[in-house]
């Protein structure tokens, strides 16, 4: 029932690797891509505040905590 919405690792990377790769877009940065094509970014991936609050928890999840 997944199996649509899988990819195997080659296809998870194939973006990117198209994009550090393709001379068509080569000067192109900060836009978003998916499956080799641009596209708008939802409205929470331009929200200041969310962008806090996850960093914030990335950080406490991640840092190493002395003992």
């Amino acid at each position: 029932m997944l199996k649509p919405f899988l990819r195997t690792a080659e296809q998870g990377a194939d973006t990117a690797m198209y994009l550090t790769t393709a001379p068509e877009v080569a000067a192109v940065n900060g836009r978003y891509f998916y499956n080799r094509r641009e596209h708008r970014p939802s409205l929470v991936a331009h929200d200041d505040e969310a962008a806090r609050w996850l960093w914030e928890i990335s950080e406490q999840l991640t840092t190493t905590r002395g003992t």
